[in-house]
């Protein structure tokens, strides 16, 4: 029943959720879950964790594959908007002209295409003179980059901390949206003006 509720739904479906609809108890849910995931391990398809909830996605060692199957090119992101969602990232809530700042170039059409991409959200404005906007992340960040929850991030120390080689082919993963994130077999990835459309959960 697991495999059935998770393979069919558009989202990832939480332990909960999945307790709901099975009428079973959410640890006994839980328990299945670990269990399917060590045992997908070794196909082409995993049953993974992602943003709070759990899926089944393709894996990434054979994402080239599978873009060639659907014609889908890798979701890019541009250094200015990379740089963008990092501060907002780290620093959430935070807002443009903080984020401004840091950058010391102006971010408002970075942050407009992560907005456009679900990437990030506004969360309220600031009780400061202007009440400016204050953004953060959203489950959909999470979810393009196949993190279970903001906790997976590295800290700010480990990533300083990173050579330069290692830094530069993370860099890279993050503009082409390449991070360790296999995907689903289905619905299209956004797209935005002056980035390439995205693929999709099969990448």
């Amino acid at each position: 029943m697991i495999e059935s509720l998770v393979f069919a739904s558009d989202k990832p479906m939480t332990p909960a959720d999945i307790a709901k609809v099975t009428r079973a108890e959410a640890k006994d849910v839980r328990r299945l879950l670990g269990e399917l995931h060590e045992e997908y391990k070794p196909r082409g398809i995993h049953l993974d964790e992602v943003a709070g909830g759990w899926q089944f996605r393709s894996s990434a060692a054979n994402a080239p594959f599978v873009r060639e199957l659907l014609q889908a090119k890798p979701v890019k992101l541009t250094r200015a908007q990379v740089e963008t969602l990092a501060i907002v990232v780290y620093r959430q809530p935070v807002t443009r002209p903080e984020v401004d700042e840091i950058r010391g170039v102006d971010s408002g059409a970075a942050l407009k295409i992560l907005l456009e991409r679900e990437l990030i959200r506004m969360m309220g404005r600031k009780e400061e003179a202007g009440r400016p906007v204050l953004y953060g992340t959203t489950p959909a960040f999470l979810h393009f980059f196949g993190l279970k929850s903001l906790r997976d991030l590295p800290t700010l120390r480990e990533f300083t901390e990173l050579t330069a080689e290692s830094e530069a082919v993370l860099s890279s993963q993050m503009m082409s949206g390449e991070l360790d994130r296999p995907s689903a077999p289905t619905a299209a990835a956004p797209s935005s003006e002056g980035a390439e459309e995205g693929g999709s959960r099969g990448q």
